[in-house]
């Protein structure tokens, strides 16, 4: 019997779109959505953000995705009814070093960045209080079904454990 995974947050109620503009939109990009967690960053204006447990990326987006495409990747991009420049969110993240816990995970910068309440504590929180909101135009992904589009269940301890294995 095929297991049944649960699911935290879906997409399916939301337009898939087919093309995005990582130049002109703002984008939650979610890495490995097929598993828990799965890493998030921010990009506008072709920069690319990111907190990780070994330190902090600002790079350009079409070097993140080669990378992605590359290592076969399962990736979501989320376009956000959003205009925030490249430039205040490498403000926001020059307050971070890296990802040490739940309390400062790759979701606290891109928190802030969107200016969202403290009980966004994981992605699913964000992600519906933004569909909530209208501020979710679509999603566009790569290497990912329309099955596989979703926010599989987890908690904090399931952050936690991977940060410190990653710092281990």
């Amino acid at each position: 019997m095929k297991e049944q995974l649960k699911y935290e947050f879906r997409f399916q109620n939301l337009p898939r779109l087919a093309s995005i503009s990582e130049v002109d939109d703002v984008l939650i990009w979610i890495f490995h959505v097929d598993k828990i967690p799965p890493h998030i960053g921010i990009s506008s204006q072709g920069v690319f953000f990111s907190l990780k447990s070994n330190g902090k990326d600002s790079i350009g987006t079409s070097y993140v995705n080669q990378i992605s495409i590359n290592k076969g990747i399962k990736l979501l991009k989320i376009k956000l009814r959003f205009n925030i420049s490249s430039t205040y969110i490498e403000r926001v993240y020059e307050d971070y070093t890296c990802a040490t816990s739940a309390e400062c995970s790759c979701l606290s910068p891109i928190k802030k960045a969107l200016n969202m309440p403290e009980e966004v504590l994981k992605l699913s929180d964000l992600l519906k209080i933004l569909k909530e909101r209208g501020l979710i135009t679509g999603w566009y992904s790569t290497n990912v079904s329309q099955q596989e589009a979703g926010i599989r269940a987890y908690d904090l301890f399931d952050i936690n454990e991977r940060l410190n294995k990653l710092h281990a």
